[in-house]
């Protein structure tokens, strides 16, 4: 239930300008209609007015102003890491020091298949346990609500109204008290957090279910951003793969074209290679360039205008050089290669390096 500032004000015994400057602060949580007017949950006003006491504001701040720090912390810790791995460590360290609770597992939603897929699984120590799963959803009708419905839910291991299922697995865990928090990534759920107690039978408070959430969304976005960036650096590898895949298949020709040509050969493997716009190959004082054929033209007004923005990645090695355009920003590793490449055919093109061919 939410009411009015005016509400709100009566029941804290303060003025409603107070209720409006807690409320732009993020001290008292508020919701805004439609027409901008604020909102306040009956619940938070409750637990104000418990910190509050006889009047003990500042108690109230503060406790506020540590929520709200960590919060920015959290955001920070995980948004640090990229690698899959220490984010989930990372992740599970955050809930069960916030949380003070013995175990965090973080899954992943399988929808096609309606099943968990454990992710990880770390005690408040920071070891990691045994992996488990998957979990079909037809056995946890619980856990599917909190999945679908984006709400927390808390699961006791003595209350006989939970799912038998879910007691069995609390059980195995030596808990007795379960907190499952969805993951949500642009209102679509990805995956669950679940927290386990296994000395008490937890009721957890509305500032630690805030925070509960707050971690669970910032674990959501760092965890859609991991899995993009890891399938990039899959991309990349075989990427780069292929490139040099192409450039091994092209070097007998290059070696066994004239010595007057040899350069210019290289240059075009290279380019197609890394399927660039341009390459120069430069050994000692000579130099020969290759372009993509659809790259000459570049006044041509037939399709749509390319607006990605070339780079340049160089690489050198015992005389031998190599320049390449390519059309976007390279992958991960090309310059690396690019290095590589240049140090093995150096002692190839020695030769030309030391008497340059004459036209």
């Amino acid at each position: 239930m939410y009411v009015s500032v005016q509400r709100a004000a009566r029941r804290l015994g303060v003025s409603p300008v107070t209720i409006r400057r807690w409320t732009s602060t993020g001290f008292l949580p508020c919701t805004r209609t439609p027409g901008g007017h604020r909102r306040i949950a009956t619940e938070d006003i409750d637990e104000l007015a418990r910190s509050i006491g006889d009047g003990n504001h500042l108690a109230a701040r503060l406790a506020r102003e540590r929520e709200l720090d960590t919060m920015v912390s959290t955001a920070i810790a995980l948004g640090s890491r990229h690698q899959l791995p220490a984010l989930l460590a990372e992740i599970a360290r955050q809930v069960t020091s916030v949380l003070d609770c013995h175990m965090c597992a973080i899954s992943e939603y399988d929808r096609p298949g309606d099943s968990l897929l454990l992710l990880a699984d770390y005690d408040d120590t920071g070891r990691r346990l045994p992996d488990g799963g998957p979990y079909p959803l037809k056995r946890f009708p619980y856990t599917r609500k909190v999945l679908e419905e984006h709400i927390p839910a808390v699961v006791y291991v003595d209350d006989p109204a939970a799912d038998p299922a879910e007691i069995a697995q609390l059980q195995g865990d030596g808990g007795r008290t379960l907190l499952m928090v969805p993951l949500v990534y642009k209102e679509s759920t990805i995956g669950l957090l679940e927290v386990v107690d296994r000395e008490r039978r937890r009721r957890f408070t509305r500032q630690e279910l805030r925070l509960a959430r707050a971690i669970a969304g910032h674990a959501s976005v760092a965890l859609v951003h991991a899995r993009q960036l890891e399938h990039s650096r899959r991309e990349s590898g075989r990427e780069l793969a292929r490139a040099a895949a192409s450039l091994a298949a092209a070097l007998p020709t290059v070696h066994t074209a004239p010595a007057t040509d040899r350069l210019a050969a290289l240059a075009e493997a290279l380019r197609a290679a890394f399927v660039a716009v341009s390459c120069v190959a430069v050994a000692g004082g000579s130099g020969a360039g290759a372009a993509g054929a659809e790259n000459v033209d570049a006044t041509s007004t037939e399709g749509p205008p390319d607006t990605s923005r070339p780079s340049i990645i160089t690489a050198a090695a015992g005389g031998l050089a190599f320049t390449l355009t390519l059309p976007g920003e390279p992958p991960p590793g090309a310059t690396e290669l690019l290095e590589l490449i240049a140090a093995a055919l150096a002692p190839s093109f020695a030769v030309l390096a030391a008497d340059p061919p004459t036209a």
